[in-house]
Formats: structure tokens, C-alpha cells, sequence
């Protein structure tokens, strides 16, 4: 045991003295090495150049591995896209997207390269020495941290021990490639269209790229952006087709119908044969409103696609709008015999039998929807409707009761039956069904107004001012609710508010003349006479009436407003020319004004058809006697005084008229 410890022992300590004679001729080297380095750089190295350089680079490693100083750097060595490169200090490295690169060396005076790190800011890991990197990585990191191209702010770092030796700044190139390829990665439209506008200003002729990003602001609500981006392709190319239909339909979008029709004209010069510029530039028209231009528009469409079922289907539509409702049955037949079962065609067809008054076709369509739908609640309804019009009354209730079982909540429908109970005369069920109307939708105002109409004709007055208020609640300027309010008021007697809600109806254009009558007439219950006038002379101008008129005619005879009591006479002799009282009344306003030759003038006009009115005779005496025609005046008083011996008027007037008449012939002597 003992002698073979020793024997190992002596052998550890031979391997040992081998050991530290191999660093010690190590180091031996390496100081003769830096003395003479030493020695040579100063004095002799501009006279030995490369040799000397050499022995001064071992100096620099003798330093830096022996007594730790910080070590010089010579280059980096790179190999990129297959392809090797030397960077010194001072150098760019360039990379783009494309570029595959890996830094396969570092030149310093580090032995071994111990101790030296690389890092590439940006990308990769703390420590990027010998590992294969893409371009793509760094680039995508400055696109989405929005850093611009030309900021250099990235650099290869080689450190030594975390201390760094060497910086070789990293020039990145960005492409439009590089937006549109992130654009096409990205999920978000934003960042979409942010990339896409990049590579759009990078290359501002790439009409591709444009056409990508309209498309994209249109998608996405950004509607002028996108018309913006369509408009700046069509400088480039004013024959684009496609962007040319990108642009119509973004301008139908934001319902700019007349620009988008433009827009389709231009695609139709460029491809005439195309059906579906024509079928869009119609429906423009429809929205529009103008559906005579829609149906021109869908039968050119229909000329080019004749076996298109949906233009011939959209035709249809626009002919019932025309009024065109025999083509429009016609284009609905033809689409039916292609889809005999499609129920929004039959629907669509039995919906214009039912405005034509085909009321029997229309029941069968109905029925075949039925066969296939059942519990379709709005064909039971339509039947209904049909039987109605056909005087088929309980036809009509049974298929709205019908209808409601399907779909209890239809106000339409239940206003449909209230109205059908009210034809019945049901008057007990067509109030519970306006009702309902009203609790299913509480601002039907059509089924408040009729409830309210009925409640009128019932002299239910406060019930009616109840739903004629709701009614305003909802429509304040309902010109016909606050005419029907007043009424209401009216027959309560509550002239002052009767006065109020017909001021508002006529305030807000009620078109019926009566409303100044029964406004003048609420003003003359609450005594404003002059306003009363003032509504009584409008319902006069609108619709002349004998009523008004001796109404007019007797307040100006009170206000001594002669002539246009006058002018209110000669109006009513206008439409009674034989009316004896008229040209009396007439003759006494022209006496009243003064008018003594006019008032005898139509006193006699007045006798001329009656000539038994004794008042007239007395009259007219009275103004003979005024123009001092004595004469005239007996005769008239003699002619009072026959036709009504009770007329002491008279009596006295004719003897005093014959005294007169001597002294007027006395005097002329």
C-alpha cells in the first residue's frame, strides 16, 4: 500500500514539474515577445513595417491577457447572404429585410477572442457572436416602434467583459415590400392602413397599393379617405375599371347617389356590355326616388342578363313605384314561374294583386303561403285585408283574429280589426282593439285619432280632449289634432282653450277654410268682436257665404263702415240677384253713407220683387223726402199706408206731403 502511494506520488510530481515548465516557457515567450515588441515598435518600427506591426500586436495581447489591459480592436468579419465582409471602425453595416447575416469573427487582441461578446441592438439575444440572424427581425422592430429609416440609432456593440470596445452603427434600409408585408400580417385595420399609407408615400405611383388601402378605408368606415385614395389612382390611370367601381360604390355608401351614378356612367364607357353598372345606377335612382329612371336603368340591365332574376325582380319593384302595376304583375309572374316557391316573390306579387284590387289572386297567394308558412301572421292579415275590400266581413275578422294568434303583439294588425269591428258597427270591440293598438304602441297617434273621433261622435268630450292631448304630446304641431281639440273644448264650453287650439291649428297650416268660422265664432262667445270680424273676413275671402256676409254687413253698419257693409251686400245680391231683402238692406248702408240717389235706386229694385213690403214703401218715401221729391214721396207713403193701415207713419206723412208739394208749387210761381 505504501510503496504504490508512493509511486503515484513521484509520478504527480513529475506530470506537476511538466506542467509548470509549459507555462513557464509560456510566459518566457511571451515576455521576450513583448520586450522585443517593445524594443522593435520604438525604436526600429518605421523601418520594419509589417514584422514590426506584428510584434507590436503581440505586445498589445501579451498586455491584454497578462495584465488585463483593455484590448484593441482590428475588424469584424461577416458573412452575409453568402457573402463575406470585413468591418472596421468606421464602417455601416447596411441591412434591409432580405439580408441572412451572422458575424462569424472578431479581430482584437483578446487570445482566443475570451471575454468578447457581440451584441446587434434590437435583435437577437445579449449575445449575437456566431449566431445566424435575419434582417427581417430589426426591420419589423423599427416599423412598429415608428422609427424613421434614416435614424441610425441602431449599432453592433463588441464588448469585451461588458465593456464596450467597438461600434459599427447599422444602416437600415425600409421598402414599400416592408409595409405592405407587415400590412398583410397585421390583424388590426388600423395598423393596416398606417402601413399601407407608408408604402403608399414611399412609391406614390404603386396603384396596387393605393387600390389595397381605399378598399381598407372603406371597410372600415373611412369613407372620404377611401374616395380620396380611388380619386388619385383615376389620375394616374383614368381608365382603371376596377377603381372606378371601387369609387361608385363608396360614394353609395354615404348615399352620394348623383356622384356614384356618374361614376357607373364612366364604367359603362368603358365596358357597355357589363349588366351590373346599369343594375346599381338603378337602384342609385330608386333611393333617389326617381323610379322612372330606375326602370329605364333595369331594363337595359335585363337586355344585357336577361336570365337575371334579381333585375327582373328589382324592375318589378320600380314598376309598382311608376304606377306601372301591369308590368309590374307581369316582371313578378315571369320571376315566380323561375322560383315557384320562393315566398318573398309571391308575397311580393300578391302584395301588388291586393293594391290592384285583384283581391281573389291575391287570397290564393296568400294561401300558398300559408302551405308553406303557416304561422305567417302577415298573409293571415293581407287575406283579411282582401276579404274587407271584397265586403267579406267576417271573412276579414276571422283572418285578423287569425293573424293576432299568431303574433298578439301587431298594433297594425289590431288596428286593422278595429277598424273592420267600427264598419260592423262594433263599436264596444273596435274601442278595446284601439286600446290595445295604443298599450302595444303606446305613439300610434292614427289609432288615438280615430278613438278620439269616436269618443266625439259619443259626446264623450272629456275623453276626447284626453287623447287629442296625448295626441300633441307626441305631435305638438299637428295642425289637424289641435283643430279637433278645440271642437272638443268647444262643446265643453271651454271657449277660452276652444279659442287657444284653434289659433295653434291655424298656426300650424290647417287646411280646412271652417276653422276661421268656428273661431270667429269662439271669439264672439268670449266677446273679442274685433277678432271675430277679423276670422269671419278670412273664412269670407276662402269661401264666400250669405251667413258670413249678414254677419260682416251688420258689424260695419254698427262701426259705420258703410262702404264695406256696401261691398258685403253687393257680394250676396252676387249670388241671390232676386233676394228683395238684399237690395233693401243695400238701399238703407247707401242712405246711411249719404247716398241718397243709390238708396232710392235700390229701394226700388227691392219693390221691383216684392212689391208688398210696406217698410220698403216707407222707406223710400223717406228718402224722396230727403231729395225733396214730394211727389214721389206721397205716392210711396199712400203706397206704405194701403198695403198696412196700421202704418201711422204714413197716415201722418201723406197730408203733410201734400202741403209741401203746395208751397213747392207756390214757390216756383
Amino acid at each position: 500500500m505504501v510503496d504504490h502511494y508512493k509511486k503515484e506520488k513521484e509520478r504527480g510530481n513529475k506530470r506537476g514539474e511538466s506542467r509548470s515548465l509549459s507555462v513557464w516557457l509560456i510566459i518566457a515567450v511571451v515576455v521576450v515577445s513583448f520586450a522585443g515588441g517593445f524594443v522593435l515598435d520604438r525604436y526600429a518600427g518605421t523601418h520594419f513595417g509589417t514584422w514590426f506591426s506584428s510584434m507590436s500586436r503581440m505586445k498589445n495581447i501579451f498586455l491584454s491577457t497578462a495584465l488585463g489591459h483593455t484590448p484593441h480592436f482590428y475588424f469584424l468579419e461577416v458573412e452575409k447572404n453568402g457573402k463575406d465582409y470585413r468591418l472596421v471602425q468606421g464602417d455601416t453595416f447596411e441591412l434591409s429585410y432580405r439580408d441572412e447575416f451572422v458575424i462569424k469573427k472578431v479581430s482584437s487582441d483578446s487570445l482566443f477572442e475570451r471575454g468578447i461578446t457581440v451584441d446587434i441592438e434590437g435583435m437577437g439575444t445579449d449575445d449575437d457572436f456566431k449566431k445566424v440572424l435575419d434582417g427581417r427581425e430589426l426591420i419589423d422592430k423599427v416599423i412598429t416602434e415608428k422609427k424613421k429609416s434614416d435614424e441610425k440609432r441602431y449599432n453592433i456593440q463588441v464588448k469585451y467583459h461588458d465593456k464596450i470596445i467597438a461600434t459599427i452603427p447599422v444602416n437600415i434600409t425600409i421598402t414599400p415590400q416592408d409595409w405592405l408585408r407587415l400590412a398583410r400580417g397585421s390583424k388590426s385595420k388600423a395598423s393596416q392602413i398606417r402601413y399601407l399609407k407608408r408604402a403608399s408615400d414611399m412609391k406614390q405611383d404603386d396603384v396596387n397599393t393605393r387600390k389595397m388601402l381605399a378598399k381598407l378605408y372603406v371597410s372600415s368606415g373611412k369613407i372620404t379617405n377611401g374616395i380620396s385614395e380611388y380619386k388619385k389612382i383615376l389620375e394616374l390611370d383614368p381608365k382603371d375599371v376596377s377603381a372606378l367601381i371601387g369609387l361608385s360604390g363608396a360614394y353609395m355608401s354615404i348615399k352620394d347617389y348623383g356622384k356614384a351614378i356618374q361614376s357607373y356612367r364612366k364604367v359603362i364607357r368603358l365596358t357597355p356590355d357589363d349588366y351590373v353598372p346599369y343594375m346599381n345606377i338603378a337602384y342609385a335612382y330608386s333611393r333617389m326616388g326617381k323610379w322612372a329612371r330606375a326602370v329605364a336603368n333595369y331594363k337595359v340591365a335585363l337586355k344585357l342578363k336577361p336570365d337575371n332574376i334579381e333585375i327582373r325582380y328589382r324592375l318589378a319593384e320600380a314598376y309598382g313605384k311608376t304606377g306601372e302595376v301591369s308590368h309590374a304583375v307581369t316582371e313578378y309572374q315571369h320571376v315566380l314561374k323561375r322560383v315557384p316557391n320562393d315566398i318573398n316573390v309571391m308575397s311580393a306579387l300578391a302584395d301588388t294583386y291586393l293594391k290592384t284590387g285583384t283581391y281573389d289572386e291575391a287570397i290564393e297567394l296568400y294561401k300558398r303561403i300559408l302551405q308553406r308558412q303557416p304561422k305567417n301572421a302577415t298573409a293571415y292579415a293581407n287575406i283579411g285585408l282582401a276579404a274587407g275590400a271584397k265586403g267579406e266581413w267576417k271573412r276579414e275578422i276571422d283572418n285578423y283574429e287569425k293573424a293576432i294568434s299568431i303574433n298578439p303583439k301587431d298594433p297594425v294588425i289590431y288596428f286593422n280589426l278595429a277598424v273592420a269591428y267600427e264598419k260592423k258597427k262594433n263599436y264596444a270591440k273596435a274601442v278595446k282593439a284601439y286600446e290595445k293598438v295604443i298599450s302595444l304602441k303606446p305613439d300610434d297617434t292614427d289609432a288615438m285619432f280615430r278613438l278620439a273621433d269616436y269618443y266625439g261622435k259619443r259626446k264623450s268630450y272629456k275623453k276626447a280632449v284626453d287623447l287629442y292631448k296625448k295626441i300633441l304630446e307626441i305631435t305638438p304641431q299637428s295642425a289637424t289634432a289641435h283643430a279637433h281639440l278645440g271642437f272638443a273644448y268647444g262643446e265643453l264650453k271651454n271657449y277660452k282653450n276652444a279659442a287657444s287650439s284653434y289659433e295653434k291649428a291655424i298656426q300650424y297650416g290647417v287646411k280646412d277654410k271652417q276653422i276661421h268660422y268656428v273661431l270667429a265664432v269662439v271669439y264672439d262667445k268670449i266677446g273679442k268682436t274685433e277678432k271675430a270680424i277679423s276670422e269671419y273676413e278670412k273664412y269670407e275671402s276662402l269661401n264666400p257665404s250669405t251667413d258670413v256676409l249678414t254677419r260682416l254687413a251688420e258689424h260695419y253698419l254698427k262701426k259705420k263702415e258703410y262702404d264695406k257693409a256696401i261691398d258685403a251686400y253687393k257680394k250676396m245680391i252676387q249670388r241671390d240677384l232676386k233676394n228683395a231683402g238684399l237690395y233693401s238692406s243695400l238701399a238703407y248702408a247707401y242712405g246711411q253713407k249719404g247716398d241718397i240717389g243709390n238708396e232710392i235706386k235700390n229701394y226700388k229694385t227691392s219693390l221691383r220683387y216684392d212689391s208688398e213690403d210696406d217698410a220698403v214703401y216707407l222707406n223710400l218715401a223717406e228718402a224722396y223726402e230727403k231729395k225733396k221729391m214730394f211727389e214721389e214721396a206721397l205716392r210711396a207713403y199712400t203706397n206704405a199706408y194701403q198695403l198696412n193701415p196700421d202704418t201711422e207713419k204714413a197716415a201722418r206723412k201723406i197730408p203733410e206731403m201734400k202741403i209741401k208739394i203746395l208751397r213747392q208749387k207756390h214757390q216756383k210761381k
